[in-house]
């Protein structure tokens, strides 16, 4: 009798957890994640609303992915995607999405801490990258062969990298394919040629290993990109089937207009977009 007064018990737990519901769910994009968990004690002290962000290791590879998802199976009042990335027309219509836009985050180009150069130009990050310029003297570094990384994630959409060069083909085939943001962190921090490109997000994350360059003499910081001075970024966006609704618009206008969520996106150089 005790034993099954026991597994009575737990049964019943099981089934109050599995039918637990949140206010609000959400999931998705790496840096969207890394924003939102860091403000979302603030978001719940000052609404009252339980959020249920799914842990980041449910998404890792798939960030964008999870979120249009979500987003496209889930209620536009309690559940949304987060994407980094400007879907194509195809995926918003086929699944009948709302693109949410509130933060620029600067994609950071990065170099080996050992590396002298402080700072590239546009057109030099495009040539180094397309494989025209192979050697850091050419640059004001020294007599050392270029070694590209690069993480050409999200190939239908219009990612993050698109704005060093357009389309995959044009990077240098010379390269090494890069399948997550830790994984880019340690290679330029193992070779002292190398030159990647990193969400700021994932700087912070790899806590200095990394050195970070100088885009036409501006850094990716949160200033430089509320004036529209650095020129490598990618838009955060919340994103819902249909309309957005209920306890979804009061996240959407809270992270987008909150002025403490202002101050919490300057850790990683974003700019708010209201």
């Amino acid at each position: 009798m005790k034993a099954l007064i026991v597994l009575l018990a737990l049964l019943f737990c099981c089934i109050s957890y599995a039918e637990k519901t949140y206010d609000i769910e959400a999931t998705g994009d790496h840096s969207v994640w890394v924003i939102v968990n860091d403000i979302k004690s603030m978001f719940i002290k000052d609404t009252g609303l339980s959020f249920n962000l799914i842990p980041e290791l449910a998404i890792v590879g798939k960030g964008c992915e999870k979120g249009i998802s979500l987003a496209a199976k889930g209620k536009n009042d309690r559940e949304f995607g987060m994407i980094c990335c400007k879907l194509n027309d195809a995926t918003i219509g086929n699944h009948g999405l709302k693109i949410y836009p509130f933060a620029l985050e600067p994609l950071a180009i990065i170099v080996n801490k050992k590396n002298p150069v402080k700072g590239l130009t546009l057109a030099q990050i495009k040539d180094i990258f397309a494989g025209k310029i192979t050697n850091w003297k050419d640059v004001g570094g020294h007599n050392d062969k270029i070694v590209v990384a690069a993480q050409l994630h999200c190939p239908l959409h219009e990612a993050n990298w698109t704005k060093i060069l357009s389309r995959a083909e044009r990077f240098t085939k010379n390269r090494i394919n890069i399948k997550t943001q830790p994984e880019m962190a340690k290679t330029v921090s193992d070779f002292k040629q190398a030159v990647g490109h990193l969400e700021m997000t994932s700087v912070k994350e790899s806590k200095d290993k990394v050195k970070v360059l100088a885009v036409d003499g501006y850094l990716p910081t949160s200033e430089n990109m509320e004036k529209g001075l650095y020129p490598l970024f990618a838009t955060l966006s919340i994103t819902t089937k249909g309309d957005a609704s209920g306890n979804v618009v009061t996240f959407i206008e809270y992270i987008k207009t909150n002025s403490k969520v202002r101050e919490a996106m300057k850790k990683y150089g974003m700019s708010q977009i209201k």
